[in-house]
């Protein structure tokens, strides 16, 4: 079936219909449009989609999805739908309405990164959706969300200079090049280690790359579940998408920033997990758990950098890697939204999931990565992702028992089926993406030993977890707090701040160049009556 070039504009315009109508009195129109929205991303997957050129548009717009896109839209699809069915039918917060529109704002902004051909499509909707995700953040509004947007939108006004340096570099010497160029034109470039830099820096932090992935652990706990469930399972995605348009995999082999790449990708899962399992809120533990597994997809896109003769396999393992992840923790933290003292039930599968039990799509993401990692740096990396899965187990295990049972309440109807649609495609999808991109890798998966192996450290995290609980009360958890780094640094801040200040005012006394106090100037009288 042959799809119209035009309906490739779908995906975008129909959550942004969907918000303009969330104001008026067709609020609940708008309401459910919205929740159907972003299944119109799965028409970019038919066999018969083409391109779309808009010369009038920005630079010249061009919309076409590539091979890791399709993936992506293959997730986003169906989680987006999922998160927005959550928020329209069950979600009784204050303001539903500002819900709604910012999350139709991100959505729109996501599927047209995913979309985009052209360089400065990229950068345009990658930018609105950075700035779209904000009031998600402070939803809430109280003192701690609007704490944790002014940390995101700090951090990630950052990362937006970085990426727009990269941007005008390139620009400058291939102007609005193609995506599918992009890479060979950074190979190329004069500054090609500047550039990849900022490339590299840029992304890192929607990635949530050790150390710039405090936003996400202050971000979490304090958005509604299905904002949380959009920026864990997906906007963390769009770095992925980011570094691999327009890096040099495949053109050039980078091997000090490839190598500096797998250390930073592994340290962050390491760091994550072992910060992770100190928190005490189930979504906060959850936020960690994200960056550890962002930390072995920047592992992957590392080894691609290291070496160009193995950037497609790592590709592929890429997609199914975030397809895997983009689900269960979609699933997970819909879940969370769930009141019934049964909802550990729902958590369970894509839990096990993401400790790469047997038989689950874990298994499958971590035999790709394995099979990458073997071409590469096999002896290195090997004994670092067994105890990186059984610390993923460990810190799964903290956040069951932190979330297992829920206070009793009764659950919407469409936000049980928004979390069982996404336990269930989490069943399947990532195979069948996987049979399509990476055929070895499922074979490989299927195989009776490596499910044993993949038993191991699932067995070890759990063990440990058994201990761990064994001798609670006993031993006291160190307490780390929420975006562990930040605070001490805001405070330190704070406090040299002050010592500025008084050494300042110390040193103009002792200079006898003393300011005067507040309040200490008077107007001058004016001339007398009559002057």
């Amino acid at each position: 079936m042959s799809v119209p070039e035009p309906l490739l504009l779908l995906p975008i315009l129909a959550p942004l219909v969907a918000a303009a109508l969330l104001g008026g009195r067709a609020r609940r129109l708008g309401a459910g449009l919205l929740a159907v929205a972003p299944l119109t991303g799965l028409l970019a997957l038919a066999p018969g989609a083409q391109a779309l050129e808009l010369p009038w548009l920005l630079l010249g717009t061009r919309l076409a999805p590539d091979t890791l896109a399709r993936a992506l839209l293959a997730l986003t699809a169906p989680v987006a739908a999922a998160a927005c069915l959550a928020a329209a039918g069950g979600y009784a917060g204050p303001r539903r309405s500002g819900l709604l529109a910012a999350l139709a704002a991100t959505v729109a902004a996501l599927m047209g990164l995913l979309l985009a051909a052209d360089l400065a499509t990229l950068y345009f909707a990658y930018s609105a959706m950075t700035l779209a995700a904000y009031p998600l953040v402070v939803h809430a509004r109280t003192p701690e969300a609007f704490r944790a947007g002014r940390i995101y939108l700090t951090m990630a006004l950052l990362a937006e200079a970085a990426v727009l340096a990269a941007v005008l570099l390139i620009a400058a010497e291939a102007g609005n090049v193609a995506l599918a160029e992009a890479p060979a034109a950074v190979a190329g470039h004069d500054r090609r280690g500047l550039l990849v830099g900022l490339i590299l820096v840029g992304f890192a932090v929607k990635a949530g790359v050790v150390p710039l992935h405090a936003w996400l652990a202050l971000a979490h706990p304090v958005a509604p579940v299905p904002a949380s469930a959009l920026l864990s399972a997906l906007l963390v995605k769009a770095a992925l998408v980011g570094w691999w348009r327009l890096l040099p995999l495949g053109e050039a082999a980078l091997p000090g920033l490839g190598a500096a790449l797998v250390v930073a990708g592994l340290l962050s899962s390491l760091y994550a997990g072992l910060v992770g399992v100190t928190q005490r809120r189930p979504k906060t533990v959850l936020a960690y758990s994200t960056v550890s597994q962002m930390g072995l997809m920047t592992v992957l896109t590392g080894l691609a950098l290291l070496q160009p003769a193995a950037a497609p396999a790592a590709g592929a393992a890429l997609a199914v890697f975030a397809v895997h992840h983009g689900l269960a923790k979609g699933a997970l933290f819909l879940g969370c939204g769930l009141h019934g003292r049964r909802r550990g039930w729902y958590l369970l599968p894509p839990a096990l999931a993401l400790a790469g039990a047997p038989g689950t799509s874990g298994v499958l993401a971590k035999a790709g990565l394995k099979e990458v990692s073997a071409s590469v740096a096999e002896a290195a990396l090997g004994p670092l992702l067994f105890i990186l899965s059984a610390l993923t187990t460990l810190l799964l295990a903290r956040f069951l028992a932190l979330a297992w049972r829920g206070d009793g309440g009764l659950d919407p109807l469409p936000q049980r089926l928004a979390v069982l649609a996404l336990v269930a495609l989490g069943l399947v999808l990532p195979w069948g993406v996987g049979l399509r991109l990476a055929p070895a890798a499922v074979a490989y998966a299927l195989q009776p030993g490596v499910l044993a192996d993949a038993l191991l450290p699932v067995i070890a995290g759990a063990a440990v977890a058994a201990g761990a609980f064994a001798l609670r009360g006993r031993v006291g958890m160190p307490r780390v707090p929420e975006g562990d780094w930040i605070k001490p640094a805001l405070l330190a801040g704070v406090r040299l701040g002050r010592a500025a200040r008084r050494g300042w005012r110390a040193a103009r006394r002792a200079s006898g160049l003393s300011a005067p106090r507040s309040g200490s100037l008077r107007r001058s009288p004016g001339p007398p009556p009559g002057a």
